[in-house]
């Protein structure tokens, strides 16, 4: 049980870093004065946090019925299809909507993977031995 416990933890760990960097830069954005910018940052990166705590969720599910192929690949493509249409909501609120930035919330929806990248590369590599396994939740 506690290898399903450290996968969440560190999906969780990975969600509230980039969420939080997002969060951040949007703040700065907004108070030098380019709100919709900032808005669809943040807005982006909600919608990139919602995608991948789905994708987290239903991946131990879809191992779980792996000896069932059919029903593994019913689940990754129902996962795939709710996953992209999430993603397209704040495209879509972003074109709609003069107060978000189109290219800024596009932006925002590359945030998970952003912070994968900063952990993966930048934490565990130049961070030191200690730091990079703190990083893992060790």
């Amino acid at each position: 049980m506690d290898g399903i416990r450290g996968y969440y933890a560190y999906q969780r760990r990975l969600a509230r870093s980039g969420f939080t960097g997002a969060v951040t830069l949007g703040l700065i954005f907004y108070a030098l004065g380019y709100s919709a910018i900032a808005k669809g940052l943040v807005l982006g990166a909600l919608f990139s946090v919602l995608s991948f705590v789905l994708m987290a969720y239903v991946l131990p599910y879809q191992v779980g019925v792996g000896h069932k192929k059919k029903t593994a690949t019913g689940v990754a493509f129902v996962s795939f299809a709710v996953r992209l249409g999430l993603m397209a909501v704040p495209i879509i609120i972003a074109v709609k909507n003069e107060n978000f930035h189109l290219w800024a919330a596009i932006v925002g929806l590359f945030t998970v993977q952003a912070a994968i990248f900063v952990e993966h590369f930048v934490v565990k590599r130049w961070a030191g031995p200690d730091r990079g396994k703190a990083a893992e939740g060790r």
